[in-house]
């Protein structure tokens, strides 16, 4: 079983960029990948709740997170600094593990296949 990481790091409605990520984690998924996901920089703004996708012409990024599960996908990263710099709390989300940059990098390390791009 292949481990892979996709990390998003764009806000969740600036182009189709995490929509494609987040879908091809799920087929990820679906062929027996170990799938997880890292959030960082502007990409920690697709953590947020009831969010309206819709309303811009988008998938709800909160939505298509929420089918995960049924995906058995259940590791969640976000970077801790990147969470911090916004004044955002994902407390409120235990499935969320938040990752200092050395532990990024050890998880990183430790896959086997990554993608996404910080840009």
């Amino acid at each position: 079983m292949k481990k892979m990481l996709f990390i998003i790091s764009h806000p969740p409605y600036a182009n189709t960029h995490n929509t494609e990520l987040l879908e091809a984690a799920m087929v990820g998924a679906v062929f027996d990948g170990d799938v997880s996901l890292l959030f960082r920089g502007d990409g920690v703004w697709s953590l947020l709740p009831d969010q309206h996708g819709e309303k811009v012409g988008y998938k709800t990024f909160s939505k298509m997170l929420s089918a995960l599960p049924t995906y058995e996908v259940d590791q969640l990263f976000a970077c801790a600094g990147s969470v911090a710099d916004r004044n955002l709390s994902m407390a409120t989300d235990p499935a969320i593990e938040m990752l200092s940059l050395e532990q990024q990098a050890t998880l990183i390390a430790a896959q086997d296949v990554v993608i996404g791009a910080q840009g």
